[in-house]
């Protein structure tokens, strides 16, 4: 199991002087330490989880851990694995009806029903393949996230 790395990438801040292009002589550089000015970011690259003021308020947003996280990957690679066995089982089964002689010249007010079968049966398949794709995905994020 490879561990985590992180990098944190700090910038000097650096004022210049009077001559050089700062602030005016007599005025004061709003640098890190000047008052008023906002504290350093603790996490300038956002590598971490998000911070909420109050983690265990309603609505709160949670990240899940790794051991979460793979099982996510697991449950949407299953699910994408069994869509796919899906679509190569239709793509499978569409020379079928054409293998049948009387199926390959049977023609419905002269179209050929193979086209009919690819446009009435195949492509509605598609899209509940796709929808079922989304909905399974989405359920399984949502139980990750705990809403």
């Amino acid at each position: 199991m490879a561990a985590e790395r992180r990098v944190v990438v700090s910038a000097a801040v650096r004022t210049h002087g009077p001559g050089e292009g700062g602030a005016p002589p007599g005025t004061r550089a709003a640098g890190p330490d000047a008052p008023g000015a906002d504290p350093p970011d603790p996490d300038p690259l956002h590598t971490g989880p998000p911070r909420t003021d109050a983690p265990d308020a309603p609505g709160a947003a949670r990240c899940p851990g790794p051991a979460e996280t793979r099982a996510l990957i697991r449950t949407q690679l299953r699910t994408a694995l069994g869509t796919g066995a899906a679509v190569v089982a239709v793509l499978a089964g569409l020379p079928l009806p054409a293998l049948v002689p009387a199926v390959a010249r049977a023609r419905v007010h002269g179209v050929p029903l193979c086209w009919l079968v690819l446009v009435f049966c195949v492509h509605p398949v598609w899209i509940a393949l796709a929808f079922r794709q989304l909905r399974r995905a989405e359920r399984a994020e949502r139980a990750v996230g705990g809403r």
